[in-house]
């Protein structure tokens, strides 16, 4: 695995030495919206100096550039092929944490923010290294090869099970009384019933995209995962629209990262 860290200014210069400057004007516009051209010039230079410092830019017709071996770390940030992003909520917090993995034809990058928003970690994997980037994210320990779905639900069953435990009058009985009349009085269900509203219904997730020629994102396919006390819950999405419960297992992670089946949502 080879990694880079960028700050927002060696980001946003990189993206202008690429060539990248809608991208540019878009971090420039979110971090520093009222920054002079002459501010902007000022910080450019002072970017290129810790780049240079990082041996990581050289001088081309006198200009700096990317060197060629740091040049994919930027470009797959806008020119990926599809994108697998994980998101999970912060004990103790409002905050999420994310990271990214960004697929071309050849390569795979994982791409997370760091001290605040303030840097950017990309990462060049093999491989090996691409499955054990969720599973460590997500702390998924031990998975079985391939666990059975305990639980279906439908669309509005779904919606209506979140309502309810995100209620601030709900109580874990009325709510395992409700649904277990419905879905049946086993031990799955049960442990599945008390963390899902230990959460309040809170759920991390995966969620894979693909891009258009405009380079818009599409929704392709979302996974949602519930952190219980022996493990991970799963719920995806099936042809028939309908949402299925399981434990997280090696085949269903290895599905949505190596894109074996899509379901739209």
């Amino acid at each position: 695995m080879k990694t880079i860290h960028l700050s927002i200014d060696e980001l946003l210069f990189s993206f202008y030495s690429e060539g990248f400057f809608e991208q540019g004007i878009s971090i420039k516009e979110a971090y520093f919206p009222s920054l002079q051209d002459s501010e902007l010039k000022l910080m450019l230079e002072v970017a290129s100096r810790s780049l240079l410092s990082k041996n990581m830019i050289k001088e081309v017709d006198n200009q700096y550039r990317l060197k060629d071996e740091y040049k994919s770390f930027i470009q797959i940030l806008i020119k990926a092929e599809r994108t697998i992003k994980a998101s999970k909520h912060l004990k103790n917090s409002n905050e999420e944490e994310s990271i990214s993995l960004h697929f071309d034809k050849k390569e795979v990058y994982s791409h997370k923010v760091l001290s605040d928003n303030q840097v950017h970690s990309i990462s060049k994997l093999s491989n090996d290294e691409i499955i054990p980037v969720i599973t460590d994210f997500f702390q998924m320990k031990s998975l079985e090869n391939e666990s059975d779905v305990f639980c279906q639900l439908t669309s509005q069953e779904f919606e209506e099970l979140l309502e309810d435990v995100s209620q601030n009058s709900a109580t874990i009985h009325l709510i395992t009384d409700k649904w277990v009349s419905k879905k049946g009085n086993t031990k799955s269900i049960l442990e599945f019933l008390h963390n899902l509203f230990n959460r309040r219904g809170k759920m991390d997730s995966l969620v894979s995209f693909t891009y258009d020629a405009q380079n818009h994102p599409n929704l392709m396919d979302i996974y949602f995962l519930i952190p219980g006390n022996k493990g991970l819950w799963l719920i995806t999405r099936d042809n028939s629209q309908n949402l299925n419960v399981q434990k997280v297992d090696e085949v269903s992670i290895s599905n949505l990262v190596l894109q074996k089946k899509i379901y739209s949502v």
